[in-house]
């Protein structure tokens, strides 16, 4: 037996035909198993099966940012929900189509890394 494949066998979890294991630890933290046999998606932190992981990633990498109309407040709004900061009369914001209104550097910044709303993740 070379050293190739006994490191082909301890990838693939040894000899049985169950598949590949995964040790706890051996993947990035966004990664690793979680005891359902999932894994937190990194795109939109969506808990998915090992199984239907390939095809969420590249559905969520390919899926369209949610796109927003841009506004001046007249009134003061609540808070956003991102920042945590008031949103106050005479700020730039955004409303997505769920109706969630967030500052418009806050959205902007956060679909640099996420594509959905914050609130909403699933839409």
């Amino acid at each position: 037996s070379s050293p190739e494949e006994a490191a082909g066998r301890e990838r693939s979890g040894g000899a049985g035909s169950e598949g590949p294991r995964l040790l706890i630890g051996s993947l990035p933290a966004h990664l690793s198993p979680h005891l359902f046999g999932g894994f937190k998606c990194p795109v939109c932190s969506k808990l998915v099966s090992s199984d239907e992981m390939d095809l969420h990633l590249v559905l969520c990498l390919t899926k369209p940012r949610v796109t927003y109309n841009e506004d001046v407040l007249s009134k003061d709004a609540g808070e956003c929900a991102i920042c945590l900061e008031e949103l106050q009369q005479g700020d730039t914001i955004a409303r997505l189509p769920c109706l969630c209104v967030y500052h418009k550097g806050c959205i902007d910044e956060w679909f640099e890394v996420n594509r959905s709303c914050p609130e909403h993740p699933s839409d």
